[in-house]
């Protein structure tokens, strides 16, 4: 028996994970990642709190700083749920009617294959299994923080056939994303203006915020604005005593509120920014004025580059094929694989109504 040092005692917890102890360690959001998805076998549905001890707590001793620790698994947990490794529920009551309390609970191992024949691997390995894959696949895993990716090794082999005869699950894109499903700017416009057409009068909003259309697409922040003598609807924001700004959407007089629908709406899955974004989109594009996006080569990738927020439904589709990328001029950009760059043009167009910047915008800037 010997005393193992810290440096090998993570090495050896990643070892056991699966990674790679040369490039990764306990503290990584890759080892972090795979120790949640470990955890979360045995021990989901539970709450998340559970989920983060359970991780943080055998980390006494091997972190310098186990707070900052804490927030860095938190804050992968909370990837987790957004990618769909694992799921937020609520609970069942005894009469099967669901609870105030919301649980995690693992992904069942499943799979979504791009158009490229890159698979994305959700979900978690039941508790007996170390790894969804054997061994000869597993090797070929990328770890990208919380997302795993898995390339063809050749134009002919069948990467989709190959995982279903193991069990796992194929999701479609649309099935794992939860967007809205495809359809005109107009219609999307219509359907926030009809709920709008029945909202109760609303005259006195404090701290109420527009979002001017008018303004120039490729600066969001400068797109910002209080009432003054504007008439009509717009995207809106308002302060509260406590906590975030609400979102919503507002129809004004001269400058005056008439009437306000809150996002998100009841019953929705998207945050309320989440719709507001979504809509100014549709808004923009209806308007003859969309929202644009712009694509700079960058080796054996493309960097894409955006200048309005998106939803977190469109950005959970770019952190599974890319990696954040610094970029000036933009509000946020992914570096991708140029195999990816068709099917994520045909999507920022389809889906979001977004228009590509041409070389003369290019000058332009």
């Amino acid at each position: 028996m010997r005393r193992l040092t810290v440096e090998e005692v993570h090495a050896q917890k990643i070892r056991e994970l699966g990674l790679d102890p040369k490039a990764l360690d306990l503290t990584t959001p890759e080892g972090i990642a795979g120790a949640l998805r470990r955890v979360a076998s045995y021990l989901c549905p539970c709450s998340s709190a559970t989920l983060v001890c359970a991780v943080v707590d055998p980390l006494r001793g091997l972190v310098l700083d186990l707070e900052k620790a804490k927030e860095l698994v938190q804050e992968t947990l909370e990837a987790m749920i957004s990618h769909g490794d694992v799921l937020e529920q609520p609970e069942l009551q005894e009469d099967g009617s669901p609870s105030a309390r919301v649980l995690l609970y693992a992904a069942p191992a499943s799979f979504v294959v791009r158009q490229s024949g890159l698979v994305v691997l959700l979900g978690v390995a039941a508790a007996d299994q170390v790894s969804l894959l054997p061994s000869e696949l597993e090797c070929r895993i990328q770890y990208f923080g919380h997302v795993r990716r898995l390339s063809p090794s050749s134009g002919t082999e069948d990467l989709r056939g190959e995982l279903r005869q193991l069990g796992l699950f194929e999701l479609t894109s649309d099935a794992w994303l939860k967007g809205p499903k495809p359809s005109a700017a107009s219609q999307a416009v219509a359907a926030s203006d009809q709920a709008l057409d029945v909202a109760p009068p609303s005259r006195d909003i404090p701290g109420l915020q527009l979002l001017d259309p008018a303004k120039p697409v490729r600066y969001y922040r400068g797109r910002w604005t209080e009432p003054k003598a504007q008439t009509g609807r717009f995207v809106a924001r308002r302060q509260q005593a406590y906590g975030a700004d609400l979102w919503g959407y507002v129809q004004l007089t001269n400058g005056q509120p008439e009437r306000m629908i809150d996002f998100p709406k009841w019953g929705s899955r998207w945050r309320g920014c989440d719709e507001a974004w979504y809509l100014q989109m549709a808004i923009d594009a209806k308007r003859g004025s969309p929202q644009r996006f712009r694509v700079t080569p960058s080796g054996d990738a493309v960097v894409l580059e955006f200048f309005s927020p998106a939803p977190a439904w469109a950005r959970r589709r770019w952190d599974a094929i890319g990696e954040p990328a610094p970029s000036a001029g933009s509000l946020f950009a992914y570096r991708i694989p140029k195999t990816e760059i068709e099917e994520e043009r045909r999507f920022a167009r389809e889906a979001l109504w977004l228009e590509e910047m041409t070389s003369s915008d290019r000058r332009g800037t």
